[in-house]
C-alpha cells in the first residue's frame, strides 16, 4: 500500500473537491450536484453508489470479518476493495465535505443570528440566479413542461406558507418551559456556555421521539435534492425548518455532548439510507420523466424565493428557551423571524441587502456558466447514470 507524487496530488484534488461540496452543501442555493456536474464527476459517482446492492452488502461484510482473523492482510482487502470499486474515491470527496461544513457552521449560524436580512438577501440572489440551470436542461418547453414548473412553484410556496419559523420556536419553547425548572443559579455557577443575556434552567433535556424520527427525514429528503443539479439540500433543510438546528448542533460539536452527537448521527443515517434509496430513484425518474422532472425542479427553486424574501415581519419574545451546548437556556427579548413577507422599512438596511443580493447572483451566475459549458459536451448525465444502473 505506497502513495505515489501523482496518487498524492489526486488524493488533495479530490480532498479539495469535496470541501467544495460541502460548502455548496451548507450554503442554500448552491447545489452539490450543479459542483458534480462541474468537476466532470457526476456520472462517477452515480454509477459507484449504484454498485451497492446485497451481493455488495455480503462482500463488505466478508472482508470486515477478515480483519479480525488476519489484521493486515485483511486490512489491505478492504483498502483494494474500496480503492477498485470506487468508493475510495467516494471517502475522500466525502472527509473534504466534513471538514467544510464543520469549518463553515460556525460562521452560518452567526450570520443568520446577526445578519438574517443579508444573509437572506445572498440566498435570495443565488436562488434566482441558479434557476437557470434546470430550464436550461429542459429538453422541451411544452403545456406538459409548464403545468409541472406551476405545481412546484405551488408546492413550494405552499410549504412555506404553512411552515412559520415563529410557530416552530414558540412551541418549542413553550415545551421546554413546561419540562424544565427554573433555577436562580447564575450562568456561571453551573459552568455552561450561555449567551451574554441567558441563564440555564436546566442541564438535562434530550430530544423527543418526534423529533429524531423528523430529522431523520429531513436528511433523507436534504441529500435527494443534494445530488440534484439546481437543488440545494440546504434549501430543503430551510423549508421544512430545521437548517437552523441542524447547523447550530454542527457548530456545538465542539462542546462534545450525547445529544449532539447522537442528534447529528440520526441526521446522518437519514442522510445515508436517503442517499442509497434516492440514487436509483433519482436515476430512474430522469430517465424516464426527463423533462417534466427538471420543469418540477424549476419550479421547487422559483418558490423558494418566497421563504428566502429577506424582509420578514418580526415579533418579539419576552422569553425564549433554547437549547444550548447541552443545556436549556433562557433568552430575553428575543427578535423572531416570520413567514410573512413584508415591504422594507427605512429602518432596514435596504442599500446592502441590495448589494449582497448581486453578490450572490454575480457568483451563482459563474458557476452556471461553467455548469453550461460542462452539460454542453455531457448533456444528459441521467441517461447513462440510470443505464450504468441497468448495466449493474
Amino acid at each position: 500500500m505506497s502513495f505515489s507524487p501523482s496518487a498524492t496530488s489526486a488524493t488533495i484534488k479530490e480532498l479539495l473537491m469535496g470541501f467544495c461540496l460541502g460548502v455548496a452543501n451548507i450554503i442554500p442555493g448552491v447545489s452539490g450536484g450543479t459542483f458534480l456536474l462541474v468537476f466532470g464527476i457526476y456520472e462517477r459517482v452515480f454509477s459507484i453508489l449504484n454498485q451497492i446492492n446485497k451481493s455488495f452488502v455480503l462482500k463488505c461484510l466478508e472482508l470486515v470479518f477478515s480483519c479480525f482473523r488476519r489484521p493486515v492482510p485483511g486490512i489491505k482487502n478492504v483498502y483494494a476493495f474500496f480503492r477498485e470499486t470506487g468508493f475510495f474515491f467516494l471517502f475522500k470527496l466525502a472527509a473534504g465535505t466534513v471538514v467544510a461544513i464543520l469549518a463553515l457552521s460556525s460562521l452560518m449560524k452567526y450570520l443568520l443570528l446577526h445578519h438574517f436580512c443579508l444573509t437572506y438577501s445572498f440566498f435570495f440572489g443565488l436562488i434566482l440566479v441558479s434557476v437557470i440551470i434546470p430550464v436550461k436542461m429542459l429538453k422541451r418547453f411544452d403545456t406538459w413542461a409548464v403545468l409541472c414548473l406551476l405545481a412546484g412553484i405551488g408546492i413550494t410556496v405552499w410549504v412555506s406558507a404553512m411552515v412559520n419559523p415563529y410557530d416552530k420556536i414558540k412551541m418549542k419553547s413553550d415545551h421546554l418551559a413546561r419540562t424544565c425548572q427554573v433555577q436562580s443559579a447564575p450562568a456561571e455557577g453551573r459552568g455552561g456556555s450561555v449567551s451574554e443575556s441567558g441563564k440555564i434552567v436546566s442541564t438535562i433535556q434530550g430530544y423527543s421521539s418526534g423529533d429524531y424520527l423528523y430529522i431523520a427525514l429531513c436528511g433523507a429528503l436534504a441529500i435527494s435534492a443534494t445530488v440534484l443539479p439546481g437543488v440545494s439540500g440546504s434549501l430543503v433543510l430551510i423549508l421544512m425548518g430545521t437548517y437552523f438546528d441542524v447547523i447550530s448542533a454542527i457548530s456545538e460539536l465542539k462542546f462534545f455532548h450525547l445529544e449532539t452527537f447522537v442528534f447529528l448521527g440520526i441526521f446522518g443515517l437519514g442522510v445515508i439510507f436517503g442517499g442509497l434509496l434516492f440514487a436509483r430513484l433519482v436515476s430512474f425518474v430522469l430517465y424516464r420523466f426527463y423533462n417534466a422532472t427538471m420543469a418540477f425542479l424549476g419550479g421547487l427553486m422559483t418558490g423558494s424565493l418566497y421563504a428566502l424574501w429577506p424582509f420578514k415581519k418580526t415579533v418579539f419574545m419576552a422569553q425564549q428557551y433554547v437549547k444550548q451546548a447541552g443545556e436549556v437556556v433562557c433568552l430575553e427579548n428575543v427578535i423572531v423571524q416570520t413567514n410573512i413577507n413584508v415591504l422594507p422599512t427605512k429602518d432596514d438596511p435596504v442599500i446592502a441587502a441590495f448589494l449582497f443580493f448581486i453578490l450572490g447572483g454575480i457568483i451563482m451566475m459563474l458557476f452556471v456558466r461553467k455548469e453550461t459549458t460542462v452539460s454542453a459536451v455531457d448533456s444528459d448525465p441521467f441517461s447513462r447514470a440510470e443505464t450504468d444502473s441497468i448495466t449493474n
